[in-house]
């Protein structure tokens, strides 16, 4: 071999070693969303992953699994304990820790600007789902919100801005739902527990006379031909959780953990401008199909939470136990 012919080998031998080294540092995490492909959710999923790719110049890449195609998002949520599956974008699972029903807990947020200071980094009720997981051995990056929540009712529903006007409807509330039991009870309601999957016959057989715990865009996925009422009490903020196992994102080098996160606050920001929209347009189409359409101003919003913080939290403060119960009260400024 002659030298030109020799230099040319080792020009392209050190190109295929380059090549092979920038493979083997590349990294691909997984992430399950129980988004279904082609959902808002499953297209922010993979914002999520297109945002990490291109912040790491395609060094770290996210592979996205919508539609719980790894497993159940119960499931899901202990695999990504146990690092078999890196990231996820869902709920939080309450039953290991029933500190995590903050993020459901009755007006711990009663409008998009305090869901949105709340739920993030550093904000009061982000920080306290921080210290729950992080203790299982998960990072929470940022929220994925879904929209303020209220009640659907097939009926219609007598002095629905007097909170002392008494009901004669039994509500629908989803199995272990004590928070909300006492919500409803508290304004007048009658309850009744009922799995999801049986609440649009319960609702239209009369075994109960509506439902809460969802919001006006999900009603309308699932109730929308049986609804006469809508009730817009903003009572919880809908909301997924991305979030990472702590191992996983600790071994990344601190560049790859600032695009991570950098990517998953984008997305959440995005998506709490679009969400208060989105659900606006669900009220619209709410009217536009002759419902009923029950909202507050933000002085009647104010009124009800502050009537649920003072009577209703002291009855359901052992769903989130005394520790974190007043740590909420504190961030809120009611101690």
């Amino acid at each position: 071999m002659n030298k030109k012919n020799y230099l040319q080998t080792l020009c392209c031998a050190a190109i295929l070693s380059a090549g092979f080294a920038a493979m083997a540092s590349a990294e691909t995490l997984r992430l399950s969303t129980l988004k279904q492909p082609g959902s808002d959710g499953a297209i922010a999923a993979q914002h999520f992953a297109d945002l990490v790719s291109e912040k790491t110049d395609g060094e770290l890449t996210v592979k996205v699994y919508p539609g719980s195609q790894l497993g159940d998002w119960t499931e899901v949520y202990e695999q990504v304990i146990e690092g078999a599956v890196d990231i996820a974008m869902q709920p939080l699972a309450t039953s290991s820790d029933k500190r995590l029903a903050i993020t459901w807990f009755p007006y711990a947020y009663s409008d998009y600007d305090t869901a949105r200071v709340a739920l993030a980094p550093g904000g009061s009720v982000f920080e306290i789902v921080k210290e729950v997981i992080g203790e299982q051995g998960l990072t929470p990056l940022a929220v994925y919100g879904s929209g303020m929540g209220g009640a659907g009712f097939p009926t219609e529903v007598n002095d629905p801005y007097d909170l002392d006007a008494k009901h004669d409807l039994k509500v629908r509330v989803w199995p272990g739902g004590t928070t909300h039991k006492v919500l409803l009870e508290n304004l007048g309601y009658h309850t009744a527990a009922v799995p999801f999957s049986e609440l649009y016959t319960a609702m239209q057989t009369g075994v109960v006379d509506g439902q809460i715990g969802v919001t006006a865009t999900i009603t309308l996925e699932n109730f929308a031909d049986i609804t006469k009422t809508w009730i817009q009490y903003n009572d919880h903020f809908e909301s997924d959780f991305i979030f990472m196992n702590s191992d996983s994102f600790n071994n990344l080098s601190p560049e790859f953990q600032d695009a991570i996160r950098e990517a998953a606050e984008q997305v959440s920001n995005e998506q709490f401008i679009a969400v208060e929209a989105a659900d606006e347009a669900s009220l619209q189409k709410m009217r536009d199909m002759g419902v009923t359409v029950v909202t507050y101003d933000k002085e009647q919003l104010e009124a009800i939470a502050d009537r649920v913080r003072s009577q209703v939290w002291p009855e359901i403060k052992d769903e989130l136990g005394d520790e974190t119960y007043e740590a909420l009260r504190s961030a809120l400024n009611l101690n």
